[in-house]
């Protein structure tokens, strides 16, 4: 059996909201990478998706940090550490006075903990998701002279306005290469970042299970909504209450049904106390992936009215559209990010301006009363979802990536700069 090399490291797994780490993971181990994932805190209370069933990588979670001893490993024996430790961490603490990270000393006792265990194991390689406080400790861990680090970018961690353009561009600078999931985000990048930085940077299609997720084209409900993702003001919900109110106006008989949980809950039943619509709209709470896939398999359409948050947060390849695509689920959504890449900017879903619930209710009510055109996108939907959101395909990519990575690994890295 090959040796582990390479590790995830995330805040928190498994995460029900999170399917793509998990797919990814399983990808990476069916071609035949062994792997260990460290969790940065401990995962929530909540709904496990089957498919972690499959999972053969070891999950270790971090000890808080208020138990973590940095002086274990700065005074352990060679093996366990750099010889040259205590001048790397100088320089490591010299350089945060430029960039004034707010959790420095917590993100340094975790890069100091994980050079220890990534030595124990044997790690060269980590990759992590998101450019947020779990890369700051890749990138710790690697300054440190522990392994190198890559990244996946998504979205809350380019777009938001608290995001910290010297810390990004400096994570993307010292890593092995950097994936995003969609051409809007790799444009929105090169308009932000350094020149070393931006050449780090590459696309790569997040995947669905396209054996999962089979297209449905009989037995269907009739005039039943369905949206899926978490109870956040990025999702738009309130947006899909305001339309149903207006479709019920307009005399269209339809349910909606919400799979998810979050902080938005309570004004969502508010709404849906205000606008009458208790007979109407049902809030599911957090489903696993089964369960979300039986109900892709029965509702009539997908309904994901993405908006762009008041803290610049938005949705940039909703995973949620990957799969209702590859089961042939009708979609109508918004133009932010890279949604339009889903739904080839309308040919493959129906696309409305965001944060408008009339333009939202009428494409509703329109493919809710159209079973022609719904069947339509569903085949070019499936098409396009096997053309480059096939997550076999994909994982090809960015196991290629690893490897090279890996390889990389096997030399000195480099001093902090």
């Amino acid at each position: 059996m090959s040796p582990t090399r390479l590790a995830y490291l995330l805040k928190k797994f498994p995460r029900t909201s999170e399917t793509f780490v998990l797919n990814e993971i399983l990808a990476q181990e069916r071609l035949g990478e062994p792997i260990h994932v460290f969790s940065r805190r401990k995962p929530d209370d909540e709904p496990r998706h089957p498919q972690l069933a499959d999972l053969r990588a070891s999950v270790e979670t971090l000890p808080p940090s208020y138990k973590i001893d940095p002086w274990k490993t700065l005074f352990s024996d060679v093996v366990a550490r750099p010889p040259d430790l205590f001048e790397r961490v100088g320089r490591v603490v010299s350089l945060a006075d430029t960039w004034d990270h707010p959790r420095f000393p917590v993100l340094l006792a975790e890069a100091l903990h994980l050079l220890r265990r990534t030595r124990e194991l044997g790690i060269q390689h980590v990759h992590t998701h998101f450019a947020t406080d779990s890369a700051v400790v890749a990138m710790l861990l690697q300054d440190l002279g522990g392994p190198t680090y890559s990244v996946t970018a998504h979205a809350k961690d380019i777009y938001r306005n608290t995001v910290d353009p010297v810390v990004l561009d400096r994570i993307f600078a010292r890593s092995q290469f950097v994936v995003t999931v969609c051409d809007a985000n790799v444009a929105y990048l090169a308009q932000r970042l350094g020149g070393e930085a931006r050449a780090r940077v590459r696309r790569l299609y997040n995947g669905v299970d396209l054996n999962d997720f089979q297209p449905v084209t009989r037995g269907r409900d009739e005039n039943h909504i369905l949206g899926v993702g978490r109870l956040v003001e990025k999702k738009g919900f309130d947006g899909l209450l305001e339309a149903t109110s207006r479709l019920r106006g307009r005399g269209v008989d339809c349910r909606v049904s919400i799979a998810g949980e979050g902080e938005e809950r309570e004004r969502l039943e508010s709404l849906i106390e205000e606008h009458g619509l208790q007979d109407r709209v049902s809030l599911l709470g957090a489903l696993d992936l089964g369960e979300v896939r039986r109900l892709m398999s029965s509702a009539t359409l997908l309904c994901q009215p993405c908006l762009v948050g008041a803290d610049g947060n938005r949705d940039a390849l909703p995973t949620v559209l990957l799969e209702a695509l590859a089961c042939g689920l009708p979609t109508v959504s918004t133009p932010v990010t890279g949604i339009p890449e889903i739904l080839d900017s309308g040919r493959a879903g129906v696309l409305v301006p965001e944060q408008d619930p009339e333009a939202l209710a009428g494409a509703l009510a329109d493919l809710l009363q159209d079973p022609a055109r719904r069947g339509r996108l569903a085949e070019v939907g499936r098409a396009r979802a096997e053309a480059l959101f096939d997550r076999e395909k994909n994982a090809v990519q960015l196991h290629a990536w690893l490897a090279e990575a890996l390889r990389t690994a096997r030399r000195p890295c480099a001093s902090p700069a």
